[in-house]
C-alpha cells in the first residue's frame, strides 16, 4: 500500500500545476534571472528558449537575488528574440539606476514601432511609461504616487516595478514595490515584445545605466499577491514554496483517504 501511495503521489505531482494557476511554469514567457557569473548569454529560465545576448559593456554584478546584469548607459544592453503578441501579460523586474537621470531610459523595448509593439521606459521626469503602439491612448504614464524628482531619490536604490495588462479586459495595473499604484482602462491591442532589447532600443540614445534583476514576463495578468510573492522571494523560491505546499496538500489527502 505504501509503495502504491508513493507512486500515485509521484504521478500526481508530475501533472499538477504549481500553486496558483497563474504562477505556473506554463505561463512564463521569459524569465531572465541574470544569475550567470560570466559569458555573453542571459539564460531564459523558462522552457521557451528566449535567451538574451549581452551586447557591448554589459556585465554581471551582485543583484537582489544572486547576480544581476549591469549596463553602462552607453553601449550596453541585452537582446531578446521574437516574443509575442500576448493578449494578456505581466512584466516585472527589480531595477537600480546609477546614472542618466533626467533622460529617457529603456527598460524593455520591442525593436521598431508599429501596431502592438511595446516600448517600456523611464521618462526624463522619472515616471514609468508603458506604450503599446495604436492603443488608446498609446502611452500609459504610471506610476502616480512615486516621487523621484531629485537625483538622490532615484539613484542607487533597488526598486520593484510590475505591469499587469489585459487586452481582453482593456485594463492595466501598475505595482510599485509590490503595492497597487495605478489601475486604469487601457487597450485594446495585444503586446509584442521581441525581437527587442532590455536596457535599450534599436533607435539608440535611451540606454539604461544601472542594474536589472529578475526580469519576468508572463502571459497572464497576475494578481497582487502573486506579484508580491515574486518580488519578495524571487521566481525560484516562489515556485519551490508552492511546490512544497502542493506536495503537503496531496500527501494529506492521501493519508486522509487511508483512514476512511
Amino acid at each position: 500500500m505504501a509503495r502504491f501511495i508513493i507512486s500515485l503521489l509521484t504521478i500526481t505531482l508530475m501533472f499538477a500545476p504549481l500553486g496558483n494557476a497563474e504562477i505556473d511554469p506554463e505561463t512564463i514567457v521569459g524569465a531572465w534571472l541574470f544569475d550567470e557569473t560570466g559569458g555573453k548569454v542571459a539564460k531564459d529560465s523558462s522552457d521557451n528558449g528566449n535567451d538574451g545576448d549581452l551586447v557591448g559593456g554589459a556585465k554581471w554584478a551582485k543583484g537582489k537575488f544572486g547576480n544581476a546584469i549591469e549596463l553602462n548607459g552607453k553601449d550596453a544592453w541585452v537582446t531578446v528574440p521574437e516574443i509575442g503578441p500576448l493578449d494578456d501579460f505581466t512584466l516585472m523586474k527589480w531595477f537600480n539606476a546609477t546614472g542618466r537621470v533626467g533622460q529617457w531610459r529603456c527598460f524593455f523595448n520591442r525593436d521598431g514601432w508599429t501596431a502592438g509593439y511595446v516600448h517600456y521606459q523611464f521618462r526624463p521626469d522619472n515616471k514609468m511609461e508603458m506604450a503599446i503602439h495604436s492603443n488608446n491612448p498609446v502611452r500609459h504614464p504610471g506610476w502616480d504616487s512615486s516621487d523621484f524628482t531629485a537625483d538622490d531619490d532615484i539613484l542607487d536604490k533597488w526598486i520593484h516595478l510590475a505591469i499587469a495588462y489585459s487586452s481582453n479586459d482593456e485594463s492595466v495595473r501598475v505595482y510599485f514595490d509590490g503595492e497597487l499604484d495605478v489601475e486604469d482602462k487601457w487597450g485594446p491591442l495585444p503586446g509584442e515584445f521581441g525581437p527587442g532589447r532590455i536596457g535599450s532600443w534599436d533607435g539608440g540614445g535611451r540606454e539604461w545605466e544601472g542594474l536589472f534583476d529578475e526580469m519576468l514576463l508572463f502571459d497572464v495578468a497576475l494578481e497582487e499577491d502573486d506579484i508580491l510573492s515574486l518580488m519578495e522571494n524571487g521566481l525560484e523560491a516562489t515556485l519551490a514554496v508552492e511546490a512544497a505546499g502542493k506536495l503537503g496538500t496531496i500527501w494529506g489527502e492521501l493519508k486522509l483517504g487511508q483512514t476512511k
